[in-house]
């Protein structure tokens, strides 16, 4: 696989998933281009997007003169029940999770169609089975999986690829904090048919190949990498 020449933006790439999918697609060649909150620590350009504002993408958009790839990574995750979840709750991830997906794909697309790019976007395998503890974030990345496929119809004609990536359970940062004992991690990775927490590697080298020409006849796709989560209502249980 080889992007030399490409220019990839990642939302939501400064640490975790994003960043792993960002030292991916820098170690093929890409030049890669950061929209986030937060300032990385590698040496990519950079821009400070908060991707639900839509004045803010137009803005770094300025000075990007073309995008062949984009990956819409950004978004947020919590644990609330239905009766739990607040209206700020409800707006503020879909406004992160949908909305700011939508708007950085709407302002960036008239770029991709010139180069004929790619679209990734990261959903997640609870866009496909259920997380009881979180239904309004299964609902967004459900919604998610359903962009990608419209989009994909959408743009095959103008040779832009649009296909989706839907991680399970994967040891960023934030999730190893969540482990308040070592035996939370191992309840974990039990329930998961491969009996192991993926790492962000593994989900950035699907993001690669999916970007890359060994793609080109690859739209629409959806593809898990979730240990076999996805395979069964096992971590709904």
């Amino acid at each position: 696989m080889n992007l030399k020449g490409k220019v990839a933006i990642v939302t939501g790439g400064s640490n975790g998933i994003g960043k792993a999918i960002v030292n991916k697609l820098d170690e093929l060649g890409a030049k890669v281009i950061i929209f986030d909150i937060k300032r990385p620590n590698e040496k990519f350009e950079y821009y400070k997007v908060d991707i639900t504002k839509d004045e803010e993408i137009k803005k770094a958009m300025e000075n990007i003169e073309s995008v062949d790839i984009l990956v819409n990574n950004a978004g947020v995750y919590f644990e609330k029940y239905l009766e739990e979840t607040t209206d700020n709750d409800i707006d503020n991830m879909v406004d992160i999770n949908i909305k700011g997906t939508f708007k950085v794909t709407r302002n960036v697309i008239d770029k991709l169609k010139e180069q004929k790019g790619c679209i990734i976007n990261i959903a997640s395998c609870l866009g496909l089975v259920p997380e009881l503890t979180s239904p309004l974030y299964c609902t967004t990345k459900a919604g998610i999986i359903m962009f990608t496929k419209c989009l994909a119809q959408e743009y095959a004609e103008l040779g832009v690829r649009v296909n989706c990536v839907l991680p399970g359970p994967i040891l960023t940062e934030l999730l190893e904090k969540s482990f308040i004992k070592e035996e939370a991690k191992k309840k974990c990775s039990n329930r998961i048919p491969m009996r192991r927490i993926g790492n962000p590697d593994e989900v950035a080298n699907v993001v690669g190949f999916l970007a890359s020409d060994e793609a080109s006849y690859v739209t629409g796709g959806i593809y898990t990498v979730d240990g076999g989560v996805s395979t069964s209502s096992i971590y709904s249980k």
